[in-house]
C-alpha cells in the first residue's frame, strides 16, 4: 500500500511517472510503473487506482510517435524514431490498462502495429531493435509478444509458430551466458504461445532461473546481477524480472 501510495504521490498531473528521469530510462520508468498500477486497479478494484491509472495511459499515448513507436523521450518530435525494447513495456502497459477495462484508443494500438511492421524480417518472424537493423532474439522475443497483444494467433498468422520455433531451437536459456530481460520477455511468448515450444523452454527456464538464485548470505532469495544491462539494473533489477519470469504461470 505505501509502495502504490507513494507512486501516486509521484505522478505528475499529466500522467508522468518518470519521477525527474528524463534521461534514457525515462520512457522505460513510465511503461514499467503504469504496468504496476493498471495490474493492482485491476487485481483490487481500488477506485482511487482508476484515475492514476488511465493518467499514466494518457502520458502513454500522447508519447508515441509519429512512426507508432516510443523511445527513451516522450515525443511525437519531428525525425524521432521508435525502439522496439522502449515499445514492449508501453504495450504491456496497454494491455494491462484494457484488462483493467481502461480507455486505449484503437488508433494507438494499430500504430504500435504499423512500428512493428517496419521491424521485422522473414514476414514478421524476426524483429530488430529498431528500422534498418538486424534481427536478435531479444528483440524478437519482445516483438512477438506485442503482436499476440495486438491479435496474432498461430493459426492465421504462420510467422509467429517460426519465430517462437526459431528462439526454441537457437536461443534456450543458459546459465552461462545470462540475459535476464530476454529470459522475461521469451518466457511470457512462449507461454502465451503454448504447446511443445513452451514446455521446452520451461523446462530450461526454469531450472537455470532456481539454481542461480542465491541460497545463503545478505544476499539470499536474490539473483546476482549478471549479463547485458544488469550492472546498470543491479540486484534488485535481476531479482524483480527473475521472479517475474518465474510467476508467468499466474
Amino acid at each position: 500500500s505505501r509502495g502504490l501510495r507513494w507512486l501516486v504521490q509521484h505522478q505528475k498531473e499529466d500522467g508522468d511517472l518518470r519521477h525527474d528521469e528524463h534521461g534514457n530510462a525515462g520512457m522505460y520508468t513510465q511503461g514499467q510503473a503504469t504496468i504496476v498500477l493498471c495490474e493492482a486497479f485491476a487485481m483490487t478494484g481500488d477506485e482511487e487506482l482508476r484515475i492514476p491509472a488511465q493518467k499514466a495511459i494518457d502520458f502513454v499515448v500522447k508519447a508515441q510517435y509519429a512512426d507508432g513507436g516510443w523511445r527513451y523521450q516522450p515525443g511525437p518530435r519531428s525525425g524521432d524514431k521508435g525502439d522496439t525494447s522502449v515499445v514492449g513495456w508501453q504495450l504491456m502497459a496497454l494491455q494491462s490498462a484494457r484488462a483493467a477495462n481502461l480507455n486505449v484508443p484503437e488508433r494507438t494500438l494499430l500504430r504500435a502495429g504499423a512500428y512493428l511492421d517496419g521491424c521485422q524480417s522473414d514476414s514478421g518472424a524476426q524483429y530488430a531493435y529498431m528500422a534498418g537493423h538486424a534481427p536478435t532474439p531479444v528483440m524478437t522475443a519482445e516483438a512477438l509478444l506485442c503482436r499476440m497483444y495486438l491479435g496474432w494467433n498461430k493459426k492465421q498468422k504462420p510467422a509467429l509458430t517460426r519465430g517462437a520455433q526459431q528462439l526454441v531451437r537457437r536461443a534456450l536459456p543458459n546459465k552461462h551466458d545470462p540475459n535476464i530481460y530476454y529470459w522475461y520477455y521469451a518466457t511470457q511468448t512462449m507461454h502465451h504461445f503454448g504447446g511443445e515450444e513452451w514446455e521446452t523452454w520451461n523446462l530450461q527456464m526454469r531450472d537455470v532461473l532456481t539454481s542461480t538464485q542465491e541460497t545463503g548470505g545478505h544476499a539470499a532469495g536474490s539473483w546476482t546481477p549478471r549479463g547485458d544491462h544488469a550492472a546498470a539494473g543491479g540486484r534488485i533489477y535481476m531479482t524483480s524480472l527473475s521472479v517475474c519470469t518465474l510467476e508467468v504461470y499466474y
